[in-house]
């Protein structure tokens, strides 16, 4: 359950300190045998009373519309660099008219995003310096559907976690564009794991961007999917080899 409120590397800390505080709090009420013991010395046990009935700390899919999300966090990423609209930027046109052969084989995807390269992918493919040297990429992501965001345009959906960057309070939507087929029945707030191929797209404002064209989809069950992922270096030894490992931008 701790995963739901702070990243693993932190958890450490918490680990530490609660035991601490839990000796301290017993110490300080075997030291007043002497004395009347008050309801208010009690308090050093609410942090504990408080964790066990507050639920498992996970979030409905709906809240990912009330948070910054990393679409959000991509554009102010691109204008703080200097990057211009698509305009006159050779990097951001596209090259060709990318054709997707239905006898694909997702065996063996060149992108199986894991919890642990989650949010490096993300960042690294949808807002990629050259998106065009990714196109006719295979890519396997699980996670839930978000239909509207003011970066995702109407013929595409997101797909993708909650993200903690430190604490659940920070949380925040992260994940891939999607472009889905006329016939494909996505529903909002759905879990779903999607297989396509990356191509290049634009968002609602007319910046290009990497996006995933829909293949195959199945929904799965929210139940047994982690809901939260961390950025990289807050998994395993903090090396980011998952994400270092593809030699993105």
């Amino acid at each position: 359950m701790i995963d739901n409120y702070l990243i693993p590397n932190m958890q450490k800390y918490l680990m530490i300190a609660g035991p601490v505080l839990l000796l301290a709090g017993i110490g300080i009420l075997l030291s007043k045998q002497k004395e009347k013991i008050k309801v208010t010395d009690f308090l050093l046990f609410l942090p504990f009373i408080l964790l066990l009935f507050s639920g498992d700390g996970k979030l409905t899919t709906s809240f990912a519309y009330n948070r910054n999300n990393s679409f959000q966090i991509g554009k102010n990423i691109q204008k703080e660099q200097g990057l211009k609209e698509k305009d006159g930027m050779e990097n951001y046109t596209i090259e060709h008219e990318l054709e997707i052969d239905d006898s694909i084989d997702f065996h063996e995807v060149d992108f199986p995003v894991i919890d642990e390269s989650y949010v490096g992918l993300s960042e690294a493919i949808t807002y990629n310096k050259d998106p065009n040297k990714l196109a006719g990429k295979t890519i396997r992501v699980r996670g839930f559907s978000l239909m509207k965001s003011p970066f995702i345009p109407n013929q595409y959906f997101g797909i993708g976690k909650y993200v903690i960057s430190c604490c659940a309070a920070d949380a925040g939507f992260v994940g891939f564009i999607v472009q889905a087929n006329e016939d494909d029945q996505i529903r909002d707030n759905t879990w779903y794991e999607i297989e396509g191929v990356l191509d290049v797209g634009e968002d609602s404002y007319g910046q290009t961007i990497g996006i995933i064209r829909m293949i195959n989809y199945k929904k799965i069950s929210s139940k047994k999917e982690k809901q939260y992922v961390y950025p990289c270096y807050a998994y395993g030894d903090g090396s980011c080899s998952e994400v270092i490992k593809y030699h993105l931008d």
